[in-house]
C-alpha cells in the first residue's frame, strides 16, 4: 500500500509517495544549507528568545534567561536539520521540557508569531524560512497536543482552546 505525505521543502509543498529516510535526510540537508546552517539557527533562536523574554503571553513559561533557552533551541534545530536527525523532534528531553505546561492555542499562535518576527529581524533567507515556518506550524500543533494530553493525564480540565479550566486535585477526594 502506498502512503502519501505532504513534504514542505525546497520552497514548495509536495505530495510525495512513500517518503523514505534518504529522501527526508536529503531534503533536511538542503534546507539546513539553504537557510544558513548552524549560524542561522543560533541567530534565530537568540532573536526569538529575546522577544519571548518581553512577551506577556509566553514569556512567563520560560524561567531561565533568553541565552539559556536560545542555546538549547539552536542545538535542537542544528541536530535535527544539520545532522540530520529528524527523530530529534521526539527526543525525550525535548518532550519533557514541554509536557509540564499546558500549551494552549494562544500560546502556540504567539510562539509562531514571535518565531516569524525573529526570522524577519535577522533577514532570514527565503524560501527557506517560509519552509521552516510551515514545518513549525505542524510541529507546534503536535507539541501543543502532547502538552494537553499530559495535562489531562494529570487530571486537569482543559477547554477547546487549551485553557486550563481546573487543576488536578492533589489527592483523591480533596475538595
Amino acid at each position: 500500500m502506498s502512503r502519501k505525505h505532504v513534504v514542505t521543502a525546497d520552497g514548495q509543498a509536495l505530495l510525495v509517495e512513500d517518503v523514505g529516510r534518504d529522501y527526508a535526510h536529503e531534503a533536511a540537508s538542503r534546507f539546513f544549507e539553504g537557510v544558513g546552517g548552524a549560524e542561522f539557527f543560533r541567530q534565530l533562536s537568540l532573536a526569538f528568545y529575546r522577544l519571548v523574554d518581553e512577551d506577556p503571553v509566553i514569556g512567563p513559561m520560560f524561567r531561565a534567561g533568553p541565552e539559556h533557552h536560545a542555546a538549547r533551541l539552536a542545538d535542537h534545530f542544528i541536530k535535527m536539520y544539520g545532522t540530520p536527525d529528524l527523530s530529534e523532534g521526539w527526543n525525550p528531553r525535548f518532550l519533557r521540557a514541554h509536557l509540564g505546561a499546558v500549551i494552549g492555542n494562544r500560546h502556540r499562535e504567539r510562539w509562531l508569531d514571535l518565531m516569524r518576527r525573529a526570522g524577519e529581524s535577522i533577514d532570514a533567507k527565503e524560501p527557506w524560512f517560509s519552509d521552516f515556518v510551515a514545518t513549525m506550524i505542524n510541529a507546534s500543533s503536535a507539541v501543543s497536543a502532547a502538552s494537553r494530553g499530559a495535562a489531562l493525564a494529570r487530571g486537569a480540565e482543559i477547554d477547546r482552546q487549551g485553557v486550563v479550566v481546573s487543576e488536578a486535585r492533589r489527592r483523591r477526594g480533596a475538595k
